[in-house]
């Protein structure tokens, strides 16, 4: 990415693409070079789902032919796993001729991919992913701000480029107008014929992809985004509201995101926000009969960014209860639970409300805060971010995509791929070794230790302290009690200790009048970790690495947690739009 500025106007050339807005006027259309990472990313995601795509109709329509075969040659008749291992080699067959195929000119509209850019702002975005993505036959840029429009006419001059004023042609369409409305009408499923009705003739075809990235938050766009994404489609949403999803404003954050609360302060904040992000697309979904695949869920700088496929699959709606449960975080200590909503019974496909269990922390005694609900399934489709590693560690794939932050996205991909896929949420060793008040054991140890135990772990993108692992909350203590033997706790200095218990007798006196007995959550860390450290340990605890797998090449050259480009490396202020700055000027101008 670059800028050059040329007297009154400011040049942006990013990727392949090249922006121009008049210098006074930066802030009518929002632009944020934070963002690049995001663009990068989303442009090798719909590259990487266009060869999905191709894929799954030529897979589909050699099932039938080799049906069709079946039918008339009755005397070769093949079993369901022979048919099955036919299908699986014509599919690893056609894997290096797909790209090739969707790099040609001769796509129609409905072999290629179909875009819509929401909240296009100044079309940057679809400028992108119409240069460097293979495959792509048609983007709709929409915005409802008027200077947002007006620029993204102009760069599609200056990027050489034309739109077109149908869905049904090759091209670019720019529209003016509210991203609900043209996501509410385009809500027909491509198989239906347009000649039922007159009325129907106004319902625009579904999209393969619709990009979803606000100022703030997306939940005012997902329920039409759900409907106007074909079967099998997927939708790429970002969301900046940190401030909800992250838990400073629960309240917010239960009326945006189908009644879903963040737990304040909890270490795991980040990865919960994914989580309530994929529990609103998912059960929105369900109301449709629809169900989400999530491809790839990450935490990016200021953000949170999901990639996920919708699919038509009311089985799967009618298990989507096991896939979305509360949370259960102790207010003493870092021990913590996530049980689904639903639980199948002993009968086959019944199923039933889940049972809580225990009712209580089983290390300090004390009761639970509940958070969700959210998504407890896999975050990512791990196949997929394999290969999009492989993509960018190749020096000849991807020759249209202009990825300026390469490296930075490898780091990322590389750590996803690294985690464990279907364990929701982790501790941290900074917030265990508060509770205890002892030194932190070094992270390397500590995995080992659970390795050792007989469990998995492994980190987590978005937070270089982070341990993910499937081992119970008992195990994680009795470690620590291990490493407390040999590493006393230092305990609270006695300036904090006064506090804290100053803090606590006021307390108590405000709960005199009720007789409030419950334990209380703001009870002195120090207390909560004695009552832990004075269990004995129930397990033999080895700290000692062993059989570690070599990393390869690839992976252990990357950076997993780079520092910041540059200062001041966060979110932009709201553009302002054109007509609104210039009202604003004129106001102040008639002080």
């Amino acid at each position: 990415m670059s800028l050059s500025i040329n007297q009154s106007y400011n040049t942006i050339t990013e990727g392949s693409a090249t922006m121009v807005y008049p210098a006074d006027e930066e802030q009518a259309v929002f632009y944020n070079p934070v963002q690049v990472q995001n663009r990068d990313l989303s442009a090798l995601m719909i590259a990487l789902y266009a060869e999905r795509k191709r894929t799954r109709q030529l897979v589909k329509d050699k099932t039938k032919e080799l049906k069709k075969q079946q039918k008339e040659e009755s005397s070769k008749q093949l079993s369901k796993e022979e048919l099955a291992d036919k299908i699986k080699s014509y599919e690893a067959s056609i894997q290096n001729t797909v790209s090739e195929q969707l790099s040609s000119d001769k796509n129609s509209v409905e072999d290629g991919v179909q875009i819509l850019d929401a909240l296009a702002a100044s079309g940057l975005r679809s400028i992108r992913y119409w240069k460097e993505v293979p495959g792509i036959t048609h983007i709709t840029i929409n915005d409802l701000d008027p200077a947002a429009v007006e620029r993204a006419h102009t760069n599609l001059e200056r990027n050489q480029l034309t739109g077109v004023s149908s869905r049904d042609e090759l091209g670019i369409r720019i529209r003016h107008g509210d991203a609900t409305h043209e996501m509410y009408m385009s809500r027909r499923d491509p198989k239906v014929q347009t000649a039922l009705s007159p009325d129907f003739l106004q319902q625009s075809p579904q999209y393969d992809v619709i990009d979803l990235d606000p100022y703030g938050s997306a939940a005012p766009f997902l329920d039409a985004a759900i409907q106007a994404v074909r079967d099998g489609g997927m939708l790429n949403v970002t969301c900046t509201d940190m401030v909800a999803l992250g838990g400073s404003h629960p309240e917010t954050c239960f009326g945006r995101y189908n009644a879903s609360l963040p737990l304040q302060r909890a270490p795991y904040l980040q990865e919960v926000a994914l989580r309530i992000l994929l529990q609103s697309l998912a059960t929105t979904a369900a109301k449709y009969g629809r169900s989400i695949r999530p491809v790839l869920s990450v935490g990016m700088d200021f953000y949170v960014r999901v990639f996920v496929e919708v699919h038509n699959d009311k089985s799967a709606v009618e298990q989507l209860s096991l896939s979305i449960g509360n949370i259960y975080q102790s207010t003493q200590c870092s021990s913590f639970y996530t049980i689904p909503r639903g639980q199948i019974s002993k009968k086959k496909n019944v199923y039933q409300p889940t049972r809580v269990e225990p009712s209580q922390c089983t290390e300090t005694g004390a009761p639970f805060k509940v958070g969700g609900p959210i998504w407890l399934g896999p975050l990512h489709d791990i196949n997929v971010v394999e290969e999009a590693i492989k993509r960018l560690s190749s020096k000849t794939d991807n020759a249209t995509l202009v990825l300026a932050t390469k490296e930075r996205l490898r780091g990322l991909l590389t750590t996803v791929s690294e985690e464990l896929n279907d364990v929701p949420l982790f501790y941290t060793l900074p917030d265990i070794c508060h509770v205890l008040g002892c030194p932190s054991p070094p992270m390397q140890q500590f995995q080992a230790a659970l390795q050792n135990a007989g469990y998995r772990v492994s980190g987590y993108h978005k937070d270089p302290h982070a341990v993910k692992t499937d081992a119970p909350n008992s195990v994680i203590w009795d470690i620590m009690r291990v490493w407390c033997q040999a590493n006393k706790p230092v305990g609270l200095s006695k300036k904090k200790r006064k506090r804290m218990e100053k803090r606590q007798q006021k307390k108590l006196q405000n709960n005199t009048d009720n007789k409030n007995t419950e334990t209380s959550e703001t009870e002195p860390q120090q207390e909560a970790g004695e009552k832990i450290l004075a269990v004995p340990p129930s397990i033999e605890v080895d700290f000692k690495p062993k059989n570690q797998k070599k990393k390869s090449d690839v992976s252990s050259k990357v950076t997993r947690f780079p520092m910041n480009p540059e200062k001041h490396w966060g979110p932009k202020s709201r553009a302002v739009g054109k007509k609104r700055k210039l009202d604003a000027n004129d106001r102040k101008n008639s002080q």
